[in-house]
């Protein structure tokens, strides 16, 4: 630093000891949203300024002393490793700090967490130096109640907001509402819901996610989002979509209805234009009506890890220099990437052969990051980051997997309650959104027509009814959407292909069982499964599906036989489908087939379920 200002540089340096280890402390101390807010510092107001070499500027705003005291500071992107430390650099433009570093260490020692925070500030002005004693007191005051909050959490020591003994009003009049829905909300998800709503801090209750309640609750996901989908129709709660950024995914679009999304977004915090894909980056939250509470939308950081919770690692590196940093890496796939790059580093950790540490060095040049891909045992992974451009890089090593805990489009869209509440709701005409991956189920009934001529329209109808309550059961206990029916047919869709195989199954099974205790005419159905790329779009005023997946997936049920079930490739060579069917009774037979409609010869598989 230069002479003149090491008389006004101080460094702040704490360390507290807290009864949990580092791996569970992280994810709380790492929000720097809600540890400020915790720590009693001031909310921000952030901008974000593109860079012509990619990313953006951080530029932010906060307010002191009532609002008498205006800061407004430039923020380099946070620094980190998961479950190790984290650290921050400020520049101030006024204000009585030049600049300031923070840097958060989590060390290791048992069952507990040695953490050391540092706090290097440079002032503007020499008079204010009397004063730094006492700020630095009640400082470290304020995040010692913060750090033991979060430490109380972390060794599970806190109930869950609001699970006291006596229901508050708001929670007594967020139950009357959700007794409202119909069919009505009962039992145990109900009390739960209601309380959540009326004392969860405003930050959890600002953006509810019911799959995140779902696992912090231990209730199954489908029940969650039953839940919330009610509380809408009671009155409790909004929805609201959200288009998701793919590199921070933080949310870029936000509408009430899927009809006011478009395909095509921007991010300004990563300066990036992308294409919104309908079962990965749409997602649905929701908020109490403010009637029922007034949530507070202030920002208190931006930048922090929890921010961005799927990067695992995040590092500035000077032009013409590199940096070392050890990770922990369990097998998975994963990619680094810099905003300064067009292209990425595509990885994928391995089952670990035997102990010990990696090495993997990434070299970001003028024409971009090398290698294009690499495979190397999971476990212990330095990682050498080399920056050979004229200027400053950012690198960042993230996992591939998008967070199961957003309830996506695909999750939500086909839902039964959303499709009674919510019908209407499509894109505009001549709107869609990509899927990247979606799996397909077709089914229809053999012989329905003879079956009509033969029973007559009313008992014909009356078998039909039977036979799509079997389905549709199905289809829900399986984690699968109802996307429409047509005539005898349904055609549903799931996120993976193991759980439309497990529906497949269930429904033979439930047909099985209605026609043993019918005796005579049974049902029989047909089916095919596919999985792939396809296009969601508004087709007469509700959403479909479209594309030459659609097709495949149409057609392979055509060539099923009854009985069966007829699979492509991407379904029967998933993992986990492959897993659940050699623990299913069954035969099966390999097919060779040109589907109508459709170029070259196709690769099936029929299978055969087998009384277990």
């Amino acid at each position: 630093m230069p002479p003149a200002q090491a008389g006004l540089v101080r460094t702040w340096a704490w360390e507290w000891t807290l009864p949990a280890p580092p791996g569970r402390l992280w994810p709380l101390v790492s929000d720097t949203d809600r540890l400020n807010r915790l720590a009693g510092l001031p909310p921000v107001k952030f901008r974000f300024e593109p860079l012509p070499a990619g990313g953006s500027r951080t530029v932010a705003e906060a307010r002191l002393l009532g609002g008498l005291l205006r800061l407004r500071y430039r923020e380099a992107p946070f620094e980190w490793v998961a479950n190790r430390r984290y650290a921050v650099r400020r520049v101030f433009g006024r204000g009585p700090l030049r600049w300031y570093t923070a840097t958060v260490e989590l060390h290791p020692a048992g069952a507990e967490t040695r953490l050391v925070q540092t706090i290097v500030l440079c002032l503007r002005w020499k008079f204010i130096r009397p004063l730094i004693p006492l700020a630095e007191s009640r400082m470290r005051a304020r995040f010692a109640r913060a750090y033991a909050r979060l430490a109380e959490e972390a060794g599970a020591g806190a109930a869950p907001a609001g699970a006291g003994p006596r229901a508050s009003t708001a929670e007594e009049k967020a139950l009357r509402l959700l007794g409202r829905a119909r069919p009505p909300l009962e039992g145990e998800v109900r009390r739960l819901l209601a309380r959540h709503i009326a004392a969860a801090p405003d930050h959890e209750v600002r953006a509810i996610r019911p799959f995140a309640l779902a696992r912090r609750f231990g209730r199954p996901r489908p029940e969650m989002l039953e839940a919330c989908l009610a509380g809408v129709e009671a009155g409790a709660l909004d929805l609201t979509w959200a288009v998701l950024c793919p590199h921070c995914r933080g949310a870029q679009q936000r509408a009430a209805s899927l009809a006011e999304i478009t395909s095509e977004s921007y991010c300004p915090a990563c300066n990036v234009h992308f294409e919104a894909q309908f079962d990965l980056s749409l997602e649905a939250t929701f908020s109490p009506v403010p009637s029922l509470r007034r949530v507070e939308a202030e920002t208190y950081c931006a930048g922090g890890p929890q921010n961005t919770p799927h990067i695992l690692h995040q590092v500035v590196v000077p032009a013409g220099q590199s940096r070392e940093e050890e990770a922990e890496l369990p097998p998975g796939a994963y990619r680094v990437r810099s905003p300064q790059s067009p292209a990425y580093v595509s990885l994928r950790a391995l089952p670990p052969a035997a102990p010990g540490e990696q090495r993997l060095e990434i070299a970001l040049g003028p024409e971009g990051l090398t290698p294009p891909q690499s495979d190397l045992p999971g476990g212990r992974l330095r990682l050498v980051c080399r920056n050979r451009t004229a200027g400053e890089a950012l690198f960042l090593l993230e996992r591939t997997a998008w967070a199961d805990d957003a309830a996506t489009g695909l999750d939500v869209a086909f839902f039964d309650r959303y499709r009674r509440l919510f019908g209407a709701d499509a894109f505009r005409p001549g709107e869609g959104l990509a899927v990247q991956n979606v799996v397909l189920l077709f089914t229809d009934l053999k012989g329905s027509t003879a079956m009509y001529e033969a029973a007559g329209d009313a008992a014909a109808y009356g078998r039909v009814r039977d036979h799509f309550g079997i389905l549709l059961a199905a289809i829900r206990e399986n984690g699968g959407g109802l996307v429409k029916t047509i005539g005898d047919a349904v055609m549903a869709s799931f996120k993976a292909p193991e759980e439309a195989v497990r529906a497949a199954l269930a429904m033979h099974a439930g047909i099985a069982r209605w026609n043993a205790e019918r005796g005579r005419e049974p049902l029989v159905l047909k089916m095919g499964i596919h999985a792939g790329h396809a296009l969601v779009v508004n087709s007469n005023d509700r959403l479909d599906f479209f594309g030459r997946m659609v097709n495949i997936s149409a057609r392979t049920q055509e060539a099923s036989q009854g009985g069966d079930i007829v699979l492509t490739p991407p379904v029967f060579e998933d993992p986990g489908a492959a897993a659940l069917l050699a623990g299913t009774p069954h035969r099966e037979e390999p097919l060779s087939l040109s589907l109508r409609g459709l170029e070259g010869s196709f690769q099936l598989r029929r299978i055969w379920p087998l009384a277990g």
